[in-house]
């Protein structure tokens, strides 16, 4: 397991004479690090084929357009309504200038993305990306992470087929937005997104869905079994209460703990018992792994909007925008 991989660690000199430069003589050294994730071992193959779509991307998603290399002679900083760049230092407006002038509009077309924010009311997501450009350049990156954390959610055009016809859902049955999870019972990293999520589907009540789908990691002993073992709690219709037994017993899920859960859960024991030894119970475990190497998944938790891979820190105020996004809000 990486804890707390450093995803920009080929730009470090360049990061850290700019963020150097923002803290001046206090001389205090921070670095931005991405959302902390389990990651998978290795021997895994990518498998070959996914079954069923997620729900389509919003507006633009398919349009890729290439950036301009050069800044035009004359930078526009005149933000567009309803955006407030008050509150960014010098240095990071600077970065968030420069971005927003040579970014092109998220829509494809032939201006820059600033100017499409400001004046393509059809490009909503346009004005997104501006809105996300000023909390990256708040947050001290450096304009080189900016502009591939844009090329990451705005730009793709690689919407993941994603079976979820017999995974557990919670939300609304006829949601916008489709969330699919993939995760592993022994890592630290996806317990800390359960309450994330939680929160979500509580907020969007009537606009989120969320699909769970196992992905055991081959160094969790463990792992696997609590994989099985909520199948088999599903088939009596209790996955989620068990999955969150499942969770707060993380550290200890040795078989006679997960029995001991099942008990708390509520199950038929006898059922339980013959199930979790079913082979068509340690065969969905099987396909959400399948699923998961044939969308590219290298680490645990990794979710899904619509069928995008979400790039983005795990936190709720985040996660909150990009759901926003896909309402077109």
């Amino acid at each position: 397991m990486r804890a707390g991989l450093f995803v920009r660690s080929g730009r470090g000199q360049g990061r850290l004479r700019e963020l150097l430069a923002r803290v001046g003589a206090l001389g205090v050294l921070f670095f931005l690090f991405a959302a902390p994730t389990c990651s998978k071992g290795g021997g895994d193959e990518p498998a070959q084929a996914a079954t069923a779509p997620g729900a389509p991307a919003s507006e633009g998603a398919n349009a890729v357009a290439t950036p301009p290399k050069e800044a035009a002679a004359a930078e526009d900083h005149t933000p567009p309504p309803g955006l407030d760049v008050g509150k960014l230092d010098e240095s990071a407006k600077k970065i968030f200038w420069r971005v927003v002038n040579q970014e092109s509009s998220i829509c494809g077309k032939a201006e820059s993305l600033l100017a499409s924010a400001k004046h393509d009311p059809s490009c909503r997501r346009s004005f997104n990306a501006v809105r996300y450009s000023a909390h990256l350049a708040d947050q001290g990156y450096t304009q080189s992470d900016i502009s591939e954390s844009l090329e990451k959610r705005y730009r793709g055009s690689n919407i993941r087929m994603l079976d979820v016809a017999d995974a557990p859902m919670k939300g609304s049955p006829t949601a916008k937005v489709t969330l699919v999870e993939f995760a592993d019972y022994e890592c630290p990293h996806c317990k800390r997104f359960q309450p994330v999520l939680r929160q979500i589907v509580d907020e969007f009540k009537n606009d989120v869905r969320l699909y769970f789908k196992h992905y055991p990691l081959p160094q969790h002993p463990n792992a696997r079994l609590a994989a099985e073992a909520a199948v088999a709690a599903q088939r009596q219709g209790k996955f989620w209460p068990f999955e969150e037994k499942v969770w707060d017993n993380q550290d200890n899920l040795s078989p006679a703990e997960i029995e001991t859960i099942a008990k708390q859960t509520g199950l038929d024991m006898a059922k339980f018992r013959k199930d979790i030894e079913d082979g068509t119970v340690k065969a969905k475990v099987q396909r959400d792994r399948v699923d998961g190497q044939t969308a590219g998944i290298q680490a645990t938790p990794t979710l899904y909007i619509n069928g995008r891979e979400y790039t983005d820190t795990k936190d709720t105020e985040t996660l909150r925008e990009w759901i926003n996004e896909e309402l077109g809000r």
